[in-house]
């Protein structure tokens, strides 16, 4: 990649939070504050959660290795995308441009602002009842509890970059000493022979693929948004450092104590389990900094993938960051209110096979083939290889082969390279 990032941007763009223009280097920031957001994204209510539903379907070690196999993955997405973000200062959707074409980009740009906002519903409704477990005089009913924090994480949101490294600094202390906690009252009132034993029931059991694609599936979306933070590192170093390290604690770490959880105790609902385990009030206070952390980076993300679809329209321009900010909010409240949790597997399988050909195709066009189709409306390479890389997700998770989200990826990655070699001379013949 010879690109660079631009050293100005228009006088509003700091206002649009630089969604249509590279960062400049006086807004770039150091590796602490790169280590540090992105830490404070991955450090989630969810990823217990996901840990304890994979974790009481599957034996221990098994669970663990799904979970270390799809980390692996997601720390690649992450790190290389996070890489093209530095060189060129762009966000995920902007950069998607560059190999689907700068309409059809919009279908991603959508695709990943409904992901957002099913996590942050997820989330909302998961917190909201971990409320009313641990507060049993709480008057308020889950749904409208779920509204409320909500709109709470939209008020860092809406500050852009700097309001997302504020709640970070707190929010990863909590995430280390809630997960410490859970690891010494596994020990104390289950003991660990419960858990590297345990196996779960016949009928309630699922594949080592299926497991593995939910760990992809659960993440895949904060990596393939990570550009969107990445583009601030002012070294490709602190993206090295930063996204591993990340990855390393916020996903696996506390998936892999969801996973204890739900085992030690025999509950797949991780709110009930951390319950019997006393850790009730402990769960509840360092929640509160953990899940704020994570879902206000995800509506910041959903606003800039909606700048996207405005970008090219009479709305480019016109609608401030902040604003998004609220009607991304607004939408994931709804959607928490009507029980998010229920619908959390089936979506984070589908997103799992939908969404790992992004990253394989922006990849591809970084680092390979070069020839940027942003200054067309639709790259019809780019769709079909999407779509082929889906179908060959999908079947594989039906026949529960290799890890489906890995093949998907790399199958799209091998065949945007290989059909934009042999055909962008005839379909793409009008852009470098």
């Amino acid at each position: 990649m010879s690109e660079q990032p631009k050293t100005t941007a228009p006088e509003n763009s700091s206002e649009m939070e630089y969604v249509y223009d590279a960062v400049p280097q006086s807004a770039r920031k150091s590796v602490g504050s790169i280590l540090v957001i992105l830490t404070g994204y991955t450090i989630s209510l969810s990823n217990f959660v996901t840990g304890a539903t994979v974790g009481y379907k599957m034996p221990f070690k098994d669970a663990v290795l799904a979970c270390a196999v799809g980390n692996l993955m997601l720390i690649l997405v992450a790190t290389l995308l996070g890489i093209i973000a530095y060189k060129t200062g762009l966000s995920t959707s902007v950069l998607a441009r560059k190999s689907l074409g700068a309409r059809s980009s919009a279908i991603l740009s959508l695709l990943l602002a409904v992901s957002a906002v099913n996590w942050i519903a997820v989330n909302a409704d998961t917190f909201s009842k971990l409320i009313a477990s641990t507060f049993t005089w709480w008057p308020i009913p889950v749904g409208i509890t779920s509204i409320i924090v909500v709109a709470l994480w939209a008020q860092s949101a809406i500050r852009g970059v700097k309001g997302l490294e504020i709640v970070s600094w707190l929010g990863v202390p909590c995430a280390i000493i809630l997960t410490i906690a859970c690891a010494i009252a596994i020990g104390k009132v289950a003991g660990y022979d419960t858990v590297f034993h345990f196996v779960p029931e016949e009928a309630n059991t699922i594949s080592f693929a299926a497991g593995s694609t939910s760990f992809v599936g659960a993440w895949i979306f904060g990596c393939i948004v990570s550009p969107d933070v990445c583009r601030y590192a002012k070294k490709g170093s602190h993206v090295a450092i930063g996204a591993p390290i990340a990855v390393a604690i916020g996903l696996f770490g506390l998936e892999v104590i969801g996973i204890m959880t739900a085992q030690a105790t025999n509950k797949s609902d991780f709110v009930t389990a951390t319950a019997a385990l006393g850790l009730g009030v402990l769960v509840f206070i360092c929640a509160i900094f953990c899940v704020w952390t994570t879902q206000d980076n995800n509506i910041y993300s959903a606003g800039l993938a909606l700048q996207n679809v405005m970008k090219d329209t009479k709305l480019e321009g016109k609608v401030k960051h902040a604003v998004l900010a609220v009607i991304v909010a607004t939408a994931a409240a709804i959607f928490a209110a009507v029980g998010a949790t229920k619908f959390l597997l089936p979506v984070v399988q589908t997103l799992s096979v939908l969404l790992p050909p992004i990253p394989g195709l922006i990849i591809a066009e970084a680092f390979f083939v070069k020839r940027s189709k942003e200054k067309k409306n639709i790259n019809w390479v780019a769709i079909i290889t999407w779509i082929v890389g889906t179908v060959v997700g999908e079947v594989a998770l039906k026949l529960n082969f290799f890890i489906p989200a890995i093949l998907s990826m790399v199958v799209t990655f091998v065949l945007y390279i290989i059909m934009s070699k042999a055909l962008d001379n005839v379909l793409n013949k009008d852009v470098m």
